[in-house]
């Protein structure tokens, strides 16, 4: 998420509010600023508020919330949904131009997955309320918006509520939700969130191998692979669109195409596979001399699993990799899949023709990327 620094003037409480009008520039001569609406939490109605510029004054006889920026940090335009916090700053918590906006049920997992890019910590609010309260603001032309975690399912009642508000207020958005699929295993479960969802919602799971053992090792717990399974079998029968996903790591690498043949026969059903180059921040930066390898060294791998999967009329993807990285069989399959927030080149791709087309890097892949990048001249 971006943030941004400032003074808070006339609110000492922190504000979700939408900007709805204006344009602030840190380079203005004439001051500017943004309108914005929030749920007041004292007066219980809805009020208005100005994000100033850094150059514009404070009007002396304006008593309406006013967020005065610092800086030449311009990070803001209309449709955004910020978060205004006193001696804190502020934070863009839904960006109207990005294509990769979430919210968030909970902080807590029931996995411990070895690559887990955000860890699993403890909830100490309600997640599920703030997230709603987003959600209400987003202008309802948004094409998806993600749910993730933590583990979604793990605060059911949260998690309906989130649902039922994209529901109520994004109608006509899909909702994209981020989930082990593991208490899904639970057909009552996987039939209640189908029939909130209403046809708008695909679950995306994520599946590390092909035989239990290796699976379970990866995330963690004993049992997972199997509960993951019957979660996956719940989804299909409920009718909710699947996305299965696998995170290329060195303990799979070299089973990537037994578990492309292991998906073809056991999840025929599934909509989208996505075979997807690791986050090296978080647990997987703790546990990066166990799970890094360099994409040129599973390419062979890589391109007979998603040729094998393409050949037989499943619809596959490569996240997260270059271009410069993979078999030019593979490049239609490759995908700008890095949010925009998290997404970089580095020196070695300066007057890459291919850039515009390429998935770029995380911020995180200072120190672990591959050999092979080189731009294409």
């Amino acid at each position: 998420m971006r943030t941004f620094t400032g003074v808070a003037v006339n609110f000492s409480y922190s504000l979700i509010g939408k900007i709805i009008s204006g344009a602030v520039s840190p380079h203005a001569t004439e001051p500017d600023s943004h309108i914005f609406i929030f749920n007041d939490p004292q007066s219980r109605s809805q009020r208005t508020g100005l994000l100033l510029n850094s150059s514009s004054p404070v009007f002396e006889n304006c008593d309406s919330p006013v967020f005065k920026l610092l800086g030449e940090n311009y990070v803001v335009e209309k449709g955004d949904v910020i978060l205004l916090t006193p001696n804190e700053g502020g934070t863009v918590l839904y960006e109207k131009k990005s294509r990769s906006n979430a919210v968030l049920v909970t902080n807590r997992c029931n996995s411990h997955c070895i690559t887990c890019p955000q860890p699993p910590q403890p909830d100490q609010e309600d997640l599920a309320d703030f997230s709603s309260k987003i959600i209400s603001l987003i202008d309802p032309d948004l094409e998806v918006l993600g749910i993730t975690g933590g583990e979604p399912t793990l605060n059911w009642e949260g998690l309906l509520k989130v649902v039922s508000a994209s529901r109520k207020f994004l109608p006509n958005t899909s909702i994209q939700l981020l989930t082990n699929a593991r208490l899904l295993k639970d057909f009552v479960k996987a039939k209640e969130l189908a029939e909130l969802a209403e046809g708008n919602l695909f679950a995306c799971v994520p599946l590390y191998g092909d035989v239990d053992s290796l699976h379970d090792e990866i995330v963690g717990v004993r049992g997972a692979f199997w509960e993951t399974v019957e979660g996956l079998y719940n989804l299909a029968r409920v009718g909710i669109c699947v996305e299965l996903r696998t995170v290329i790591m060195q303990s799979n690498y070299s089973r990537l195409e037994k578990w492309a043949e292991f998906v073809y026969r056991t999840f025929p059903f599934v909509d989208h596979v996505a075979l997807m180059g690791l986050e090296p921040i978080g647990l997987a930066a703790e546990n990066i001399d166990k799970v890094w390898i360099d994409p040129a060294d599973y390419a062979k791998q890589l391109e007979k699993s998603v040729k094998s999967l393409h050949r037989r009329g499943m619809n596959v993807s490569i996240y997260n990799h270059q271009i410069c990285t993979l078999p030019k069989s593979l490049w239609p399959f490759a995908r700008k899949s890095i949010s925009e927030w998290k997404n970089i080149y580095f020196q070695e791709c300066e007057g890459c023709k291919m850039q515009s087309a390429c998935g770029g890097f995380f911020h995180s892949a200072q120190a672990h990327r591959s050999q092979s990048i080189s731009a294409f001249s």
